[in-house]
């Protein structure tokens, strides 16, 4: 199923007509998107572009469909498989070497669709402790970082690929991963 994310103009989803790049070609078919407004047909472009996660943190999608009203000028993406590219992103977070960022805490938060209450029960810590996290106030302890890893390898049915090893030699700074995916011949998207 395909989930478009049609908005006034692209900046109401944090995203600035300056990081859309790399226009590559314009898409005869115009059939299965209209524009809310106008109800008219959208021209689709193939690019690059950023999709925003939490705040500034956003993973870079190689040959994503943006699409644009002619009569209007509303701008947005449309993108496949959505479930899956962010299950994705979980994935490759859930395994990343550094600690756990603020925005990543937040993102993984809301894959897992708890609330703050939520996962500080879960962690066995306060809410006020879950926001420092995610405000970046307070970096993610060490312990409540795998925990949380392992919460969402375990929702995402990764459990027989859990290794606690993975997680013995965690670094203590605290960085973004910045991701670019793309999709492949078959329509799914991968980590390029």
């Amino acid at each position: 199923m395909r989930r478009a994310i049609y908005k006034r103009g692209l900046a109401d989803i944090g995203i600035r007509d300056s990081d859309i790049c790399n226009m590559t070609r314009l898409r005869s078919d115009f059939s299965s998107i209209l524009c809310p407004k106008f109800r008219c047909a959208v021209e689709r472009r193939v690019e690059s572009c950023r999709l925003p996660l939490v705040g500034q943190w956003s993973v870079t999608l190689e040959q994503a469909e943006a699409t644009s009203c002619p009569q209007c000028g509303a701008r947005g993406l449309s993108i496949d498989g959505m479930a899956f590219l962010l299950r994705g992103i979980a994935a490759i977070v859930v395994r990343k070497r550094a600690r756990l960022a603020a925005a990543e805490v937040t993102f993984l938060r809301k894959h897992l669709e708890y609330t703050g209450r939520q996962l500080a029960k879960i962690l066995g810590v306060s809410i006020a402790t879950v926001t420092r996290w995610e405000n970046g106030w307070q970096p993610i302890g060490p312990s409540a970082d795998r925990f949380l890893r392992a919460i969402v390898m375990i929702h995402d049915r990764d459990a027989e690929q859990f290794d606690p090893v993975q997680f013995e030699s965690i670094e203590k700074v605290a960085s973004p991963l910045r991701l670019s995916f793309r999709q492949d011949a078959h329509g799914n998207w991968v980590a390029s």
